[in-house]
């Protein structure tokens, strides 16, 4: 046999105080959410980052281990030098996994690089300087606010030996 409850005939509404409850915890929701979601593109501009110091840092230590007579400079523009093959994409060594070439697509986003060597002259005419400074600049854009970015190193190159 059932037993039935004689339910209350008032009707009930949430108080001021319950709603309140509710919408706190609905903000506290929605800022957990948002704050999380800001990491994820801190993390993703950081990944930018690291694949331009890449990209740059590739350029620095090629040069590094390149002779000075290999390397060329910005007013000679030799077609069979360093320089050349990194600020154009149509030299034979580009098609290998290996070749430097100006722009690099990583991830769906376009890196530009852009690499110069200057002589620096030396202080007396009668010896050379044998040194040359390196310049390059690594831009791209960020997928998040389509904001322009870019990162440069300038270090120093010098043939002695």
């Amino acid at each position: 046999m059932y037993t039935f409850v004689k339910i209350d005939d008032r009707r009930r509404a949430m108080t001021f105080a319950e709603i309140l409850i509710a919408g706190l915890f609905m903000a506290v929701i929605f800022a957990i959410g948002w704050f999380i979601s800001n990491s994820f593109v801190g993390v993703k501009k950081v990944r930018d980052y690291e694949n331009a110091i890449f990209l740059a840092n590739q350029a620095v230590e090629a040069v590094r281990v390149a002779r000075s007579n290999e390397l060329g400079s910005d007013k000679d523009k030799g077609k069979n030098t360093l320089l050349a093959d990194f600020n154009s994409s149509g030299n034979h060594y580009d098609k290998d996994p290996g070749g430097f070439v100006p722009e690099v697509v990583i991830g769906n986003i376009k890196y530009h690089r852009k690499v110069s060597i200057e002589e620096v002259p030396s202080k007396n005419k009668n010896l050379p300087s044998c040194l040359k400074m390196i310049h390059v600049v690594v831009s791209w854009k960020s997928k998040e606010d389509n904001e322009p970015l870019k990162y440069e190193i300038v270090t120093a190159h010098c043939d002695l030996w």
